[in-house]
């Protein structure tokens, strides 16, 4: 590896900084594509439709224009795997203006502005991926008594509605959800579901594991 410690050490100091936000967040963004396309990989970030006994939901339901609306498109913009690309696109990005020997600020800026192009295209393949995924028909009354896990915060007491991600009819699908219960639903709760609402949204409890007594 000889090879390697000569690449390093020809480095300047932002270079090597670079390289350690780029090379680690690569491999971890390797692994997620693999998971993603065997079908395992969705289960921490990042919707649907019908029916059996006349309901009609829609997996991929419109953004509800809500006062918390932008919130909401905040926190998909920044989930797991946008922040992986943020750091690998990144600092790749930084590595190659660092190499071609520009100026520490021209690095920086270079690296944060790949980086942001990252993590909004990031956000976009994924609401893709969601809405390809169910497109189709579900039936959401399969859904009661199913465990989920919750992707936006589920204010208490039905005051706004959240989002849950669960496995519904072998698809991966992103939900309205409210709760009944009286603390707010932060996401990566467990919970479980209860009952409908109306046609495209959940009513969830804390899973029993999260209660506490």
């Amino acid at each position: 590896m000889e090879w390697l410690n000569i690449w390093w050490n020809d480095l300047t100091l932002i270079g090597q900084i670079m390289a350690c936000a780029a090379i680690p967040m690569t491999v971890v963004m390797i692994l997620q594509l693999i998971l993603m396309i065997i079908g395992i990989g969705f289960e921490s970030d990042t919707d649907s439709d019908m029916d059996d006994s006349g309901i009609d939901s829609h997996a991929e339901t419109p953004p509800h224009e809500t006062s918390n609306n932008g919130n909401t498109s905040i926190l998909k913009i920044f989930t797991v795997r946008g922040i992986v690309a943020f750091f690998a696109l990144g600092g790749w990005a930084g590595l190659a203006a660092a190499s071609a020997n520009l100026h520490p600020i021209w690095v920086i800026q270079i690296s944060l502005f790949v980086g942001v192009c990252a993590l909004l295209l990031a956000a976009i393949v994924i609401r893709l991926a969601l809405r390809m995924q169910t497109s189709g028909n579900l039936n959401l009354n399969n859904a009661v008594s199913q465990t989920a896990e919750v992707y936006i915060r589920i204010p208490p007491a039905r005051k706004e509605k959240g989002k849950v991600t669960m496995i519904l009819q072998e698809r991966f699908v992103e939900l309205d959800a409210v709760t009944d219960s009286n603390v707010e639903l932060i996401p990566g709760t467990k919970v479980e579901v209860v009952a409908l609402v109306d046609s495209d949204c959940l009513v969830v409890d804390p899973a029993p594991e999260n209660v506490v007594e």
